[in-house]
């Protein structure tokens, strides 16, 4: 269902009212999807099974062996998850406007109350 032309300016003054008001809000809500980089996936992975041969191994011969495979199997899945949320590239600041906030939050919720009334009216 498409948006009306008065939907789609309601919608973009709203979106403009919230960077101006919380722009650390706004910003990460418009930055891109958080993605692992692909080589710390596939060492993580491989040292995943590096860590679980050892602690099989270890298991049927020298218990310090599979001590050695869970910190590493433990390590790696740590970098993996830590390279999975870190952000893939810096975000941008938002710009802030230059004029100062005219309107108040009273004036910004009496000006949608008189548009919800127009609405109502059409």
């Amino acid at each position: 269902m498409a948006l009306t032309d008065a939907e789609r300016r309601l919608l973009d003054e709203l979106e403009k009212t919230l960077t101006e008001q919380d722009p650390k809000l706004a910003s990460k809500f418009t930055q891109a999807p958080r993605r692992p980089h692909p080589a710390h996936v596939v060492v993580g992975v491989l040292g995943l099974v590096l860590g679980l041969v050892a602690l099989v191994v270890g298991m049927s011969s020298y218990w310090w062996i599979s001590v050695i495979g869970f910190v590493i199997m433990l390590g790696c899945a740590f970098m993996v998850i830590s390279s999975w949320s870190r952000p893939s590239a810096a975000p941008s600041a938002p710009t802030r406007s230059k004029r100062p906030h005219a309107t108040a939050k009273g004036d910004f919720i009496s000006r949608m109350e008189r548009r919800w009334q127009d609405r109502q009216e059409q």
